[in-house]
């Protein structure tokens, strides 16, 4: 298995993160880490409403979405 370069914790809004992520590269937002051309890794990622939307068929989660979390 692939070494795990960006790892998160999912009981973890993405602002309380060991490292906190983000949800696009922009050039002000320095890098964690980096790779080599050929490298085989792995990053952990949440969805772009850090944990709102629920799997449980349940459509207010959508409705409800705090839009103002999306970026750390």
């Amino acid at each position: 298995m692939p070494e795990v370069l960006f790892k998160i914790d999912l009981t973890k809004p993405m602002a309380e993160q060991e490292m906190p992520g983000h949800n696009r590269w922009h050039p002000d937002i320095p890098a964690v880490v980096s790779v080599n051309p050929g490298d085989f890794f792995r990053i952990e990622c949440k969805d772009w409403t850090d944990g709102q939307i629920k799997n449980n068929d349940d459509p207010s989660d959508v409705r409800d979405v705090n839009l103002k979390v999306v970026h750390v």
